[in-house]
């Protein structure tokens, strides 16, 4: 069996981490902690760390057509919740919070007009 004599890239030490590579872990590191505690499941989440704005990470997770669901996550993080009605009649309905640990954390889904009224 062959050997390589090469060793692993090693990550720098977290102070000699790049902001934005800091704003990832932190985000991600959130994500484990709230994915783990929370009753609801999202559909998929997505980190945010923007090479225009590295220090301000977020967290987005998506709750397709599951207003209910988004609404108990929004409680259960204490997001504030706003609902915009879009040119075709379907309701983006968004929970946010902008500072948690460091991160701002959004939940949202897009739903019929009569879903999200009759769920609020």
């Amino acid at each position: 069996m062959a050997t390589s004599s090469q060793t692993p890239p090693v990550l720098p030490l977290r102070e000699g981490l790049s902001p934005q590579r800091r704003s990832y872990m932190a985000a991600l590191s959130l994500a484990e902690t709230i994915m783990s505690e929370t009753n609801v499941m999202p559909a998929d989440f997505a980190i945010v760390a923007y090479p225009w704005a590295p220090t301000r990470p977020e967290l987005r997770f998506y709750f397709h057509r599951d207003v209910p669901a988004l609404r108990q996550f929004r409680d259960e993080q204490m997001l504030t919740e706003s609902m915009t009605t879009r040119e075709d009649g379907s309701v983006h309905i968004e929970a946010s919070r902008d500072d948690v640990r460091g991160v701002r954390v959004v939940a949202w889904t897009l739903t019929r007009a009569t879903a999200a009224a009759v769920t609020a």
